[in-house]
């Protein structure tokens, strides 16, 4: 088929009556999900503390997803290919609710000292404990501070390429403007790199400020990445069958990301490893700590799992070259992988919650907070994505390699 014979417009991939459907079906749980987090916070003994750590890992869960999006957003604008196209629509969606998350920051900014134990010490206290540098960079305004300016240079990056993507879309664009986006996206990568070391640092390892890990950053990142990969491939399955993805989807698209979700996968256990191995090498005291307390009382059952099906199930599983073609085989794999993203979360940050190292102390009401919260969050989430995606086209028609793909489609 010559590329001169077809003309496509951006009403050609208007959004199906579908994603309306799926934002309804997110808003009830999630609505429902968080007047019931708010109420037992009244209720239950200590609520408040349990609604704040259940209320950090889901943050941490959503934010990854959020994230994860930008960061492959920026890739393919740096580095192009067919694939990458299949998605930008769902990234952009997911970018966009950076203020959301924001918004999802704000307790665990206001309830700082229900978590973080330097937050909560005096000066000469957190000096004797932690040390003079620890005590400049672990403060409450440093918190606030770091924080908002992440949030303000995410969407700074995301507002960027969206206002490129409608101007694109409007047809306003020229081929010698593209090199300007791929240096701000190859730009807005390190950038990403580097505060969510520092983000992951003040929301997570600080919860533990005497323990530092020195690929903290790296585990984050290949997480949110795996986890926007993952979301990436259920819509792709829920929607490829459907117009009008249908008109230009192939088998090979889906195989792609699979590639990719199988890569990530092991990505994320070489750094997980290569940190065990690093503070196993060391013994010091400082480092092994932080370990030692999630390899017994129970919480080793969570390390176990994270082992066996967050990376050797996935790993010998999607070897396989069928499975990653076929959505019905796929789909299981991210949803299982979804949920040990949560698991690993979890693993990460409710053991520094309860002393004694057992799972003894994490009750009832614990375990129905942390239940949830991430559904609380991803309802309204998973709305709001549906919301603003079917506001659009559900492909960059307008981008100058499009026909490509169509041309690949149809032969």
């Amino acid at each position: 088929m010559s590329t001169s014979a077809i003309r496509v417009t951006p009403q050609d991939y208007a959004p199906p009556a579908i994603i309306n459907r799926l934002g309804s079906m997110a808003i009830i749980p999630g609505v429902v999900a968080l007047v019931a987090i708010v109420v037992c916070a009244f209720i239950f003994p200590h609520g408040w503390t349990l609604f704040l750590r259940s209320w950090l890992y889901a943050f941490l869960f959503w934010l990854g997803m959020t994230l994860g999006c930008l960061v492959l957003l920026m890739l393919q604008y740096t580095s192009g290919g067919n694939w990458g196209r299949v998605g930008r629509r769902f990234w952009e969606a997911a970018a966009s609710l950076i203020p959301m998350m924001f918004v999802c920051w704000l307790p665990i900014a206001f309830g700082m000292k229900e978590l973080y134990p330097w937050a909560s010490m005096g000066h000469e206290q957190a000096i004797k404990e932690l040390g003079q540098k620890a005590v400049i960079y672990l403060t409450p305004f440093g918190f606030w501070l770091r924080g908002i300016l992440y949030f303000i240079g995410w969407y700074a990056l995301y507002w960027y390429l969206r206002r490129w993507s409608d101007r694109e879309e409007a047809g306003l664009t020229t081929p010698a403007e593209f090199p300007r986006v791929q240096n701000i996206s190859g730009a807005g990568i390190v950038f990403y790199a580097a505060t969510i070391t520092f983000g992951s640092i003040d929301w997570a390892m600080s919860l533990e400020p005497k323990w530092f890990s020195t690929v903290w950053g790296m585990i984050f990142m290949v997480g949110e990445v795996l986890t926007a990969l993952c979301f990436t491939v259920w819509l792709l399955v829920k929607l490829a069958p459907m117009e009008p993805i249908s008109k230009m989807f192939k088998i090979d698209f889906l195989h792609d990301f699979g590639k990719l979700t199988f890569a990530f996968v092991v990505l994320w256990a070489y750094v997980s490893f290569s940190q065990w191995l690093i503070i196993w090498s060391g013994n010091l005291l400082v480092e092994i700590r932080w370990y030692l307390v999630r390899l017994r009382g129970g919480w080793q059952y969570f390390g176990a799992a994270l082992i066996f099906v967050h990376f050797l199930f996935p790993f010998f599983v999607m070897l396989s070259r069928s499975l990653k073609r076929e959505g019905r085989r796929i789909i299981k794999i991210v949803y299982l992988l979804l949920l040990m993203r949560l698991i690993d979360l979890i693993w990460f940050t409710a053991p520094n919650f309860y002393p004694g190292d057992s799972l003894s102390h994490f009750g009832v009401q614990d375990a129905i907070m942390y239940v949830l919260a991430p559904i609380a969050i991803g309802g309204i989430w998973l709305w709001a994505f549906f919301t603003r995606l079917s506001k659009r086209s559900l492909m960059p028609v307008n981008d100058p390699h499009f026909i490509e793909m169509l041309e690949a489609k149809h032969g």
